[in-house]
């Protein structure tokens, strides 16, 4: 199949009809560098594959013979996973020299962004067909294109992938795209979801899903979830041979399927920390790709923007004011797509106006705007800011929680739980876990509200309850006070405590011991 996109013409396509032709129309309008220069883009595609078993885009027009030949001066290949899927033909105004639009190196470049656009779309059109959902990656920054290139490697072979990204991104959409891009495609694609707490049950979903995606994928999302004894669990399953299924029928083979599993924290660091095992940690260490979060790709967000206005408008013409865009692009988004689409849902819904202003934003959706007020106020904030933090550490050490009330709903658990246990082990993906929030996004709460990272805190707390120690029992030892304060390494804590106090505890302490 062919298409032809006359660039002497506006593109005028259904917009509630999203087709291949509007999937690569901004990489389109790439290869023409001048219209005077390229009248007609036609790009054909061959079937290399079982495609044809959906109905192709509606702007494209079946061609029986794919050797038709077309009086263009410029043809370029365009591969994918190092086939031959299509042809880029440019057709040249005949008021130029034949030799005008030979850019091979800008051509090259521009036919491996149609590969990757074409087999995200197809990937995107399988993903409904088999799942019944439209699980894509939208947008056309170079992060994004990046990790469509990571996908392409990644469907070439059957190994296992870990796939890495911030609380709310889009990691199903990469786990579909690298099992819909394979030579699996038709086979079955599984989600087993590891909140699940019972083992009993998690033992029961993992058996089932052996035994359906027996020659297809498991993807298993959220996998850092997971307790020390399902993770236990989970290994002495893909360790074996054979395994059991639900209904007394044995699992032939746990090899011939396909791992994907998706995870928050990144797995090397939970392993440091023994929060996961290693062993289990081998089976999925062959590639990791982390998700780039949306606050790095902000020219994504108006083709996301324009992705959701579709699927949950009330009317056709409802959309957003250029204000109230710049607006959406602005925020940082801490928990990624799932963040965006639900506040994009939550004002197409609830919106008194049309176009949806900014005012709506702030009946709807107020914490978009907290990120600006915040930066409006910093200067006349930042003379006190150290004072309010210094505060910060009496109320922790007091654990006044009262004075928390003004900060976000999250962190105020976080740091009620600091001020309990500041003194024992913990590990900001430990508070994480014991507060409900991602590490992402909890360190990013900690750098909002209180311009510190939660190091910078755990330690500045720990010095400032170790320096009240030594004030009021000066002949104590040293080696005890880093001990009571949480440093289990006397050395780090005398790193620590000079880097804050500006003297070494010794010093510190004979002052102290001079007044006693």
């Amino acid at each position: 199949m062919s298409a032809v996109l006359d660039t002497t013409q506006p593109l005028n396509l259904n917009p509630h009809q999203y087709t291949l032709m509007q999937h690569l129309n901004p990489t389109i309008e790439q290869v023409i560098i001048q219209k005077s220069l390229i009248t007609e883009v036609t790009i054909q595609l061959y079937h290399t594959d079982s495609q044809e078993k959906l109905n192709p885009p509606l702007c494209f027009n079946s061609t029986e013979n794919k050797t038709k030949t077309h009086n263009f001066h410029s043809s370029y290949p365009i591969f994918y996973q190092r086939k031959k899927i299509g042809d880029l033909h440019l057709k040249q105004s005949p008021h130029t020299t034949k030799n005008t639009i030979n850019n091979k190196v800008h051509f090259q470049e521009i036919t491996k962004k149609l590969a990757l656009l074409i087999k995200r779309f197809q990937a995107t059109n399988l993903c409904h067909h088999y799942l019944g959902n439209e699980l894509s990656l939208t947008g056309y920054s170079e992060p994004l294109l990046d990790l469509d290139s990571f996908i392409e490697k990644a469907a070439s072979i059957s190994c296992p992938i870990i796939i890495e990204g911030g609380f709310g991104s889009e990691k199903l959409c990469v786990a579909s795209a690298i099992h819909y891009s394979s030579q699996l495609k038709h086979q079955p694609f599984i989600e087993i979801n590891c909140s699940t707490p019972n083992i009993d049950e998690f033992q029961r979903n993992v058996l089932r899903s052996f035994e359906q995606a027996q020659g297809g994928c498991i993807y298993l999302h959220g996998i850092d979830a997971l307790s020390l004894s399902q993770q236990n669990l989970l290994t002495e399953l893909l360790s074996a041979s054979t395994i059991p299924g639900v209904a007394g029928h044995t699992v032939k083979s746990v090899n011939n399927i396909r791992l994907l599993v998706s995870t928050t924290t990144p797995l090397s660091k939970l392993v440091e920390n023994k929060l996961f095992a290693n062993e289990l940690y081998k089976h999925f260490n062959f590639l990791n790709v982390k998700i780039p979060p949306l606050s790095k790709r902000k020219e994504d967000i108006p083709h996301i923007l324009d992705k959701l206005i579709k699927k949950y408008c009330l009317f056709e013409e409802q959309g957003f004011d250029e204000e109230t865009i710049k607006t959406l692009c602005d925020y940082h988004w801490p928990e990624n797509y799932a963040e965006l689409e639900r506040i994009v849902t939550r004002l197409l819904t609830l919106a008194a106006s049309n176009p949806i202003k900014l005012t709506d934003i702030e009946n709807h959706a107020p914490e978009i705007l907290i990120k600006e007020a915040l930066i409006t106020s910093d200067n006349k904030a930042s003379s006190c800011a150290n004072e309010n933090y210094f505060d910060l550490k009496g109320t922790l050490i007091n654990k006044d929680y009262q004075r928390f009330n003004h900060l976000h709903l999250g962190l105020q658990k976080a740091l009620r739980y600091l001020a309990e246990n500041y003194t024992e082990s913990i590990s900001l993906t430990l508070l994480a876990k014991n507060v409900f929030i991602s590490p992402s996004h909890l360190s990013y709460l900690f750098k909002h509200y209180l311009k510190k990272t939660f190091k910078q805190i755990l330690s500045e707390l720990r010095i400032e309850r170790a320096k009240q120690i030594f004030a009021s029992t000066p002949l104590i030892r040293i080696t005890d006070v880093s001990l009571d304060v949480g440093f289990g390494d006397l050395s780090h804590f005398e790193k620590i405590f000079k880097r804050y106090t500006k003297m070494t505890p010794r010093e510190y302490k004979g002052r102290h011991k001079i007044n006693y």
